[in-house]
């Protein structure tokens, strides 16, 4: 029987990605589902793409959903003449993203970075928390066309290929989330269908629905929310801590967050082996700690510029 591991956000944290990939040793017909955001904030985000690529060459079914940081590094793409096609997602999940692709504090500079782009380290390009982000968006985004901006056509097509959302083994897969009203609806695929007719962002960005219990039977599976930050979210934090007051992925309440946190300085990357039945008790999960290093912003204390 082929296997299928759900993974949470990556955040261009590779090592981490590495010591995962060498634990679940998975082989050809298996499933590996990435919940979204790959990118930004670690400092090896070309090292996460890479990986990918090679574990789908060595015959590894790759489900790739996609997550704001996705989102943002098309449109950014797109901007920059990249030869990227767009047509399968729907077109609201990319408003405003261009935009907010060039807020410093969106850490897609992080992803270029990796890739040696010089145009991270230009202060030019990127808004920061007191400018204007339409503004300077308007001063900018006609000085993207070039190469310095692109990534490697083989990547671009990786990220290309990215899913709104994913329902298997029992589960809705999807990065954020989808909008309190419409996650009360009885059926996954009528909610998903509801959510990208009205507005599609919400899969990549929606944080509002935590905490409320789906109305379909499928588990929802998500990342977007770093477990640690879910106090901000979720009244009662309790379901999600040991008695070390240290957050894990656990099931409660019709959902499953597999954003563990992995770029923050005490945070792990948690994975989650699903058996064909989708029975959460037979759920095998993983966790690694951190091995990358914390990315640090050399430009950051222009955030505090006036």
């Amino acid at each position: 029987m082929n296997r299928f591991v759900a993974v949470g956000d990556i955040h261009g944290c590779s090592q981490t990605l590495a010591k995962m990939l060498e634990i679940l040793e998975l082989g050809p017909g298996d499933t590996f589902l990435s919940i979204g955001d790959l990118s930004s904030k670690g400092e090896d985000s070309q090292g996460v793409h890479s990986q990918l690529l090679s574990l789908e060459e060595r015959g590894v079914n790759l489900i790739v959903l996609l997550g704001n940081h996705e989102v943002m590094l098309l449109a950014m793409q797109r901007l920059a003449g990249a030869n990227v096609d767009l047509s399968a997602f729907p077109e609201s999940i990319f408003r405003g993203a261009d935009i907010s692709c060039l807020m410093r504090s969106n850490e897609t500079w992080a992803t270029l970075k990796s890739y040696g782009r010089e145009v991270a380290e230009s202060r030019e390009f990127w808004a920061f928390r007191h400018d204007h982000p339409v503004k300077h968006f308007e001063a900018v985004s006609q000085k993207l066309d070039s190469e310095d901006w692109r990534l490697p056509q083989d990547h671009l097509d990786l990220l290309s290929r990215c899913k709104t959302h994913h329902i298997a083994r029992n589960c809705f897969f999807v990065h954020s989330g989808i909008r309190p009203d419409i996650i009360r609806m009885d059926s996954a695929q009528t909610a998903i269908d509801s959510q990208i007719k009205e507005d599609a962002r919400d899969l990549c960005w929606s944080r509002e629905w935590l905490g409320q219990e789906p109305g379909f039977p499928e588990l929802v599976v998500h990342g977007h929310t770093p477990l640690c930050y879910l106090y901000s979210f979720v009244p009662d934090t309790t379901p999600w801590r040991d008695g070390d007051l240290v957050f894990k992925s656990v099931v409660h309440n019709g959902a499953l967050n597999l954003d563990s946190g992995v770029f923050l300085e005490a945070g792990h990357l948690t994975a989650v082996e699903i058996p064909e039945s989708g029975c959460p008790s037979q759920f095998r999960f993983l966790r690694v700690p951190r091995l990358d290093p914390v990315c640090k912003d050399r430009l950051s204390h222009f955030n505090y510029i006036r």
